[in-house]
């Protein structure tokens, strides 16, 4: 064995001793032992890489996190990265069993410095509108800064549920319509059709800067019993992305301010991605401990186009004994197609 390989190894005996030790001074007795127990992966500290699973007292878990690197539910499987601000952004998931828990994206606080804000986009997805031979970054380009994470593969393959990816955007500027989304904020796309078809939709004069014979195939109507509830489609097909469907009845439509919200995505006549959408403001106060974490419901639709694990809500939170902010789908539910 290598010395790097031993190490790991005794770091792991060593979270679950820890465990052992916390759970005795928690419950010293057999009745408080008996009480309901919970789900926690154990880790001694964030740079230890070291996590494992255990079920211990619920008392004990509160312990374990106040004292360690630890969070509720079974240990992550991590998939992609990549450095965002002067932090890391990662995907990751939790399942046990072929069932998935939870599916997200955690980036650690210092991701929300030192952000990229000029020009307004990474000028990836731009169309020279006024052909003059130039790009105009603030009305000829769209996307902001994105940054595409694969979910570990052996969620997507033995997990049965469509999601495939995470793609994070962040918007310095804000995007269309004026005076409602045009706050710094980030798109946190959960996509459930391949990265290759995302990125075939190409830039063009149509629509929002999409190829007008993609923004037809992206502006496919939705069978009626697929649309998710209060939903509405307004042909906001934008290149390497898709079509958005907005719920008309979100707070920001109607007269609150934007500080986050859920969109729907589509392209050729099918839901392909999920969309939490926050500023940047909510993300910052949720570290400060100024606004309070929660989890938000997810409108469904009356059937599904595909048959798996669907979430029925997004979370939105703040790890103090980690220095993370975590934004996740959860509260799985299986569906039939039909």
């Amino acid at each position: 064995m290598s010395r790097r390989r031993f190490r790991t190894a005794a770091l792991g005996v060593a979270a679950v001793l820890a465990v052992l030790a916390l759970v005795s001074t928690v419950a010293p007795n057999p009745a408080s032992a008996r009480g309901p127990k919970v789900a926690v992966c154990v880790s001694p500290s964030v740079r230890s890489g070291i996590e494992v699973n255990a079920t211990v007292p619920k008392q004990a878990a509160d312990l374990l996190i106040r004292r360690t690197a630890s969070y509720l539910g079974v240990c992550a499987s991590y998939g992609q990265s990549a450095r965002m601000g002067k932090g890391t952004i990662r995907a990751f998931s939790q399942s046990r069993d072929g069932v998935p828990h939870t599916i997200g994206l955690v980036m650690t606080k210092d991701t929300l410095k030192d952000l990229p804000n000029h020009p307004p986009t990474a000028g990836l997805w731009c169309y020279d509108l006024n052909g003059d031979g130039t790009i105009d970054q603030h009305i000829e380009c769209t996307g902001g800064y994105e940054y595409p994470l694969q979910l570990g593969k052996a969620f997507r393959t033995r997990v049965n549920t469509p999601f495939e990816y995470v793609l994070m955007n962040w918007n310095p500027a804000g995007h269309l319509p004026e005076h409602i989304y045009d706050r710094p904020h980030f798109d946190v796309h959960f996509y459930m059709n391949s990265n290759e078809e995302r990125l075939a939709i190409r830039p063009g004069p149509c629509g929002m800067l999409v190829n007008c014979e993609d923004f037809e195939v992206g502006a496919r109507p939705i069978p009626a019993r697929y649309m998710p509830a209060d939903y509405s489609d307004f042909g906001a097909v934008e290149p390497g992305m898709g079509n958005h469907l907005i719920d008309l009845t979100g707070p920001e439509l109607n007269g609150e301010p934007f500080r986050h919200t859920f969109i729907y995505g589509s392209y050729g006549g099918r839901l392909t991605f999920y969309e939490p959408m926050i500023t940047y403001d909510w993300y910052r106060d949720l570290a400060s401990g100024s606004v309070a974490a929660g989890c938000f419901p997810i409108k469904q639709p009356g059937a599904w186009q595909s048959a798996g694990w669907y979430p029925t809500t997004y979370c939105v939170r703040h790890r103090d004994n980690r220095s993370e902010i975590v934004t996740t789908l959860e509260g799985f539910v299986h569906r039939k197609a039909g």
